[in-house]
């Protein structure tokens, strides 16, 4: 062990070094090149956004503009926390200072326009009582970054304001709270402050402001070790441990994506390091959950309850892409064609599944379609209400599912949104729904949530347990579909319970298959099945029925208001075709099920009829297990809800705690097993396995990953050089005592510990290179085998084996073989 303390010690001296190292290089002023270059870009950046219309939104605002340079529909009074109508005189500004100062616009250094400007800044310094805001977001990020871009645009017009007029609107930008506020914080409230910051460094040329902005910045690109900010997953979270990957997570990624932008080639660009970290959240959490022009609605949070929510939003990955490294711009790319509709959702989108353990958020991508899926725990926080929006979102955690082939299956669709049927969620129908506390202080109620992937498929789980209605949801991904199953349905609440399969708009006919086959076009309306419904179509996603069930449909129009969800918004009615499709399973239900597969991309009937049910045997689903077996690809998923053994056609697993478990090449005998535990609690899961091809039992103790990786997949490969499996703890259980190594006090490859060892011995190698550790028995033969390329430590359990001698030998790529030699003791 003194060799790896050598080598922690030797890392925190290399720390220390650098972090002397960065406050040297913080403690140079900036050049007023410098200065200059970054206001130049914030002006390139403002002035982008003018389009086409500028000269006559300029033309419409200045006929409107009041002698005293106000305008009349904006109330200089008001207070409101939503749709502060001050700020509206500030923007109008800012868009006559961008035409000023714009050579391209007929107003381009127009003396009337100057007046204007001039005009309506003296008015609003006027202002008695200055402006105020319930909202702090206002003061502290609103009205300086309107005020900021307008200054900048201002100095690069041939004539500018006075200086005293100018110094008069710089103290506006100081009136909210200072960045020292937000310095710990890890999202985009931070980047939003250092924004403004930055402006009025460089309108002032005051290092210690561009500091103040840029130090915390770049700090808070960094994987999270709390509740907020971004996640080791690449989900992001904000308002506690909320996801919120669009959202506060777009946003976060406009603010950091410009501030970089704005610095890069000064001496206070950002490192390789943090734009890498950066990268890999953009192209990995916040790319990959669109479909085509829009984003799974899961990821808004509370904006889910604005107009317009689910625009994907092209726009910010052109910024990310502009600090990017070259290399990474092809994804960039393609997901601008997709997202601007320049090709097909489908465009270069690469089959894949990824379960964000952090966040309890699973997503399922194919070409053909993209499905999304929201939970909460113990460890997560439901959808939040705030400054009076989504006042409606009380089921909108509870397994959640986004089913896209287009993308737009959902927009703008919530103002009619029945709530007590959102899509994948199993709650009572309740008719007036309740509002939460706000700000994401409501956690879920159980902690078994979450899944396992292997990167192409995956499988999910939630054990549900709220609003007195327990039931155990699981959904297995597949290429052509989605098995979704649900067990112990139970509830005591005074209304009946609903699983809703998914509420949408209407995009199709509603097309459905009868028991006998029979196959209609459904006029509109509703209408209501009893075990007598074989597969539903609509919108080009169709849904079967493998175990029959109490079937509801409808397909008819829906009304209702902005303002129901959302109290910023003026009362507007709206009414659409709405598609909804759910299951009754009655009042006060005692262990009901369902069972439902969810086919994207399927756009006629024929296509209906000739998919392949027969790929899919669903083998459990109650309260204990729920498995499925995809009988074309060779894929075993089963959820154990608890320790136990799941047998069925030759196949014998056991495990010794709850868990998610992915089987493949189950005919073979070498099996690939990968795992997760969804309560994130367990530290090793001691996993049999029986097949045909092998003699006894075989086991594999999956040591699960802890931390900030918990509940994360782990893998390993069951063959019949396995070790045998032991049904009791205490028949595995024994002690080892570490007795020679041939490991070089100098640069080992890796270290070993503890000495004496019970149960389990850990290998600690000492660098990132390849290793291969192979436990050896006394006759010679491989007992285990495992690979390593990170300095993460590796475990060998020794539960299984009888006492004797065994050795650890770990080989290198640069062939160099170390030794181990320890004895078990039972």
């Amino acid at each position: 062990m003194k060799s790896l303390f050598h080598f922690f010690k030797l890392a925190d001296r290399a720390k220390m070094l650098f972090i002397v190292l960065l406050a040297q290089a913080y403690s140079y002023g900036q050049s007023t090149a410098d200065f200059d270059l970054i206001m130049d870009r914030i002006y390139n950046d403002f002035q982008s956004s003018s389009g086409a219309t500028l000269d006559a939104n300029v033309a419409s605002l200045s006929n409107a503009q009041r002698s005293d340079y106000s305008w009349s529909d904006i109330n200089y009074k008001s207070t409101s926390l939503n749709n502060w109508q001050p700020l509206t005189h500030l923007v109008r500004l800012g868009l006559f200072a961008r035409a000023y100062a714009n050579p391209s616009s007929a107003y381009y250094d127009k003396a009337e326009l100057k007046q204007k400007i001039e005009g309506g800044m003296n008015y609003w310094l006027g202002l008695d009582p200055e402006p105020r805001c319930a909202n702090w977001f206002a003061l502290t990020i609103s009205v300086p970054r309107s005020i900021g871009n307008t200054l900048i645009c201002l100095r690069k017009s041939p004539n500018g304001i006075s200086s005293t007029l100018e110094n008069q609107m710089l103290a506006w930008m100081t009136k909210g709270r200072p960045i020292s506020r937000f310095a710990d914080e890890t999202g985009s409230n931070l980047t939003d402050v250092a924004e403004h910051y930055v402006m009025r460094a460089c309108l002032t040329k005051n290092q210690t402001t561009l500091n103040q902005a840029i130090t915390p910045v770049k700090n808070t690109i960094r994987i999270a070790m709390g509740a907020m900010g971004l996640q080791k997953d690449n989900s992001f979270r904000f308002h506690g441990p909320q996801l919120y990957t669009y959202g506060y997570g777009r946003n976060y990624i406009s603010g950091f994506a410009n501030i970089a932008s704005w610095v890069v080639g000064t001496s206070l660009a950002f490192p390789a390091d943090k734009i890498a970290i950066f990268s890999n959240f953009v192209r990995n959490g916040f790319i990959k959950p669109h479909r085509g022009a829009y984003a799974d609605f899961n990821l808004f949070g509370r904006g889910v309850s604005r107009k317009n929510a689910g625009d994907a939003d092209e726009g910010v990955l052109e910024k990310a892409k502009a600090v990017d490294i070259s290399a990474n711009a092809g994804a960039y790319d393609d997901a601008i064609q997709r997202m601007g509709q320049k090709q097909p959702a489908s465009y270069n989108v690469l089959s894949e599944h990824i379960h964000y353990w952090r966040s309890d958020y699973s997503l399922h991508l194919r070409p053909d379609y993209t499905f999304g899926l929201r939970s909460v725990s113990t460890r997560t926080a439901k959808s939040e209400n705030g400054n009076g929006e989504n006042l409606k979102g009380y089921y909108l955690t509870e397994g959640v599912s986004y089913i896209a082939v287009n993308g737009d299956e959902y927009f703008n669709i919530f103002p009619v949104w029945d709530w007590n049927k959102i899509p994948g969620t199993t709650v009572p129908e309740i008719t007036s729904i309740p509002v939460r506390t706000a700000w994401g202080k409501n956690f879920g109620k159980t902690p078994f949530v979450g899944g396992v992937s292997d990167g192409v498929y995956g499988a999910s789980v939630y054990a549900m347990k709220d609003y007195n209605t327990t039931a155990k949801k699981s959904w297995f991904f597949f290429d052509e579909e989605i098995v979704c199953l649900g067990s112990g349905i139970t509830s005591g609440a005074a209304q009946a319970i609903n699983t809703t399969l998914n509420q949408c708009l209407l995009k199709t006919d509603v097309t459905i298959a009868d028991g006998s086959g029979t196959v209609s076009v459904l006029g509109k309306g509703g209408r209501d099945y009893d075990s007598n419904v074989k597969w539903v179509l609509q919108g080009n996603v169709g849904y079967f029925f493998p175990k029959g069930g109490k079937v509801s449909v409808s397909n008819q129009a829906q009304t209702g208001n902005w303002s129901s969800i959302n109290s910023a918004i003026p009362s507007e009615k709206v009414t659409a075709d709405v598609f909804k499709l759910w299951f009754k399973h009655g009042l006060k239900p005692a262990n009901a099920d369902y069972a439902y597969i969810v086919t994207p991309g399927k756009t006629s009937a024929s296509q209906m009829q000739a998919y392949n049910g027969n790929n899919i045997s669903i083998l459990a689903n109650d309260s204990t297990q729920q498995a499925v077996r995809h009988n074309a690809l060779g894929i075993w998923q089963i959820v154990f809800y608890q320790a136990g053994e799941f047998k069925a056609d030759g196949v014998l697993v056991k495990v010794d705690k709850p868990c998610v478990v992915i089987l493949k090449n189950v005919t073979t005998n070498t099996v690939v097993v990968h795992m997760a535990d969804p309560a994130q609690q367990a530290q090793q899961i001691h996993l049999g396995l029986k097949t045909d091809l092998f003699s006894e039992m075989k086991s594999a103790d999956m040591t699960l990953p802890t931390g900030l990786d918990a509940g994360s997949s782990v893998s390993t490969t069951i063959t019949p050089s396995s070790p045998v499996y032991a049904s009791s703890a205490s028949a595995r259980r024994g002690q080892a005592v570490i007795l020679e190594s041939d490991l070089p006090t100098e640069n080992p490859l890796f270290t070993v510990g503890p000495n004496p060892a019970s149960d389990f011995i850990h290998v600690y190698p000492t660098s990132s290179e390849t290793y291969t550790f192979t436990m050896i028995d006394s006759n010679g033969k491989q007992v285990q085998q495992k690979k390593s390329a990170t300095t993460e430590k590796i475990t060998f359990d020794l539960g299984a084996f009888p006492a004797g001698s065994y050795f650890i030998t770990a080989d290198g790529t640069n062939n160099r073989r170390q030794v181990v030699r320890f004895l078990i003791l039972k």
